[in-house]
């Protein structure tokens, strides 16, 4: 990889699009952020395109802001992926060792992953990562790199996550039809993971939720590595939505009351405390009690909180977490969610802001912004051999060429 490398991460979510442009310096895998670009969206919902011709100008929106700021040209994204279609479940592969000095070669480590993968999907459905969790060899678990090592038979276990085959290739449409190249695809929290948590706070147990416009993504780690993940169907704009309805407003005027004076904690509240909005179809403006706007928002994050917390119990490791719970995501921002979370699961809560990168980091450094500065860290990762590009085979990557192919024919007529 030449130094200065460009590596751009694309989160298309439900209420905006961000584009983050990244340079990476091969020799000491620096990530400086050069550019933002970000633009309303209105053609997503819970992360499933709703309305394709929306979706590709709040792309080429938030990519030409991106370029003018970075000063560079854009070909190729990372792009983000969530949603409610997104599953996930853990597999098991086995192989032979069967040279004859019995050491373990990368081509083995490729092939018992790739026998992980052989699992009974629906025709629908397509494998978006297979992340190897650890591997044993001759029965000898917690091997992490097993390249070099000796023995008979070689055995990974993976993370495997799916998604809707035709939930997918209508992202990557509406990015092709922006005239960019789908450089690989990445489930939203494992890109946030590399942005906001600790390796130490991995390796003893975490869970991440990242509570965007319509989902939030929840993952959990342990042992260094991602054990269970899922997305669930509550996110900032339905607060949004709820205070629009309740107290007549239109959802831009919601919004700007939701960032300004909402909270999480209507105990928390002065019976005093008042703030002004304008009534919806009148222009008319009205004076409302702060406590009014938390008692609408408290029950929609506490919704959110309990759904977490049965997903934690789902996945058998809510009490193998002792580093707590991370927020992240617009929602994360709201006053008194990390108080309310950990009331509400009994987990140490902080809120997570991303890391790891230098240029204008200010400029991201938000936790709206978690889930693009972690797409880009997660390409400067992918440029240098450190994580393997899992759309190179299989439906999805057919799915890509194929793309790519009818882009390239279009160009040349």
């Amino acid at each position: 990889m030449a130094k200065g490398d460009i590596v751009v991460g694309l989160d298309i979510g439900t209420t905006k699009v961000c584009a983050l442009v990244a340079e990476v310096t091969s020799e000491t895998g620096r990530v400086d952020i050069l550019g933002v670009g970000v633009a309303a969206s209105t053609g997503i919902r819970r992360g499933v395109v709703v309305d394709i011709e929306q979706t590709v100008r709040a792309i080429e929106d938030a990519i030409g802001k991106a370029q003018r700021m970075a000063g560079v040209e854009i070909h190729a994204v990372i792009v983000g992926v969530t949603g409610e279609h997104i599953a996930s479940l853990n597999s098991r592969g086995v192989i032979a060792i069967t040279h004859t000095d019995r050491e373990v070669t990368p081509d083995d480590v490729t092939r018992v992953v790739e026998s992980s993968k052989v699992i009974v999907l629906p025709p629908d459905r397509e494998i978006v990562h297979a992340i190897p969790r650890g591997y044993a060899i001759d029965g000898q678990n917690g091997i992490r790199s097993p390249v070099g090592m000796s023995g008979t038979r070689l055995e990974v276990e993976t993370h495997i996550v799916t998604g809707a085959t035709s939930f997918l290739r209508n992202v990557v449409t509406c990015v092709e039809r922006a005239h960019l190249h789908v450089e690989d695809l990445v489930l939203e929290p494992l890109a946030t993971a590399d942005a906001v948590l600790a390796d130490a706070e991995k390796e003893m147990g975490v869970v991440l939720v990242d509570i965007g416009g319509g989902t939030a993504d929840v993952a959990v780690f342990r042992n260094g590595d991602i054990c269970y993940s899922v997305v669930v169907p509550v996110g900032g704009h339905y607060v949004t939505r709820d205070i629009a309805a309740g107290l007549r407003m239109s959802p831009e005027e919601a919004e700007r009351v939701k960032l300004a004076h909402g909270t999480t904690r209507a105990k928390s509240v002065s019976p005093d405390a008042t703030f002004r909005y304008t009534l919806l179809g009148t222009g008319e403006e009205v004076t409302e009690t702060v406590l009014t706007l938390a008692s609408i928002i408290e029950p929609r994050a506490t919704e959110t909180f309990q759904l977490v917390r049965r997903e934690l119990a789902r996945s058998e490791f809510a009490s193998v977490l002792p580093a707590g719970m991370v927020l992240s995501g617009g929602g994360a921002m709201l006053g008194g969610m990390r108080e309310l979370g950990r009331d509400i699961t009994g987990m140490p809560v902080r809120v997570g802001y991303p890391g790891g990168v230098g240029g204008l980091s200010e400029a991201v450094n938000s936790p709206t912004f978690a889930t693009s500065v972690g797409l880009v860290l997660w390409g400067g990762r992918l440029q240098t051999g450190i994580v393997r590009r899992e759309t190179e085979s299989g439906l999805l990557g057919a799915l890509l060429g194929w793309l790519r192919r009818i882009r390239l024919s279009v160009g040349r007529k």
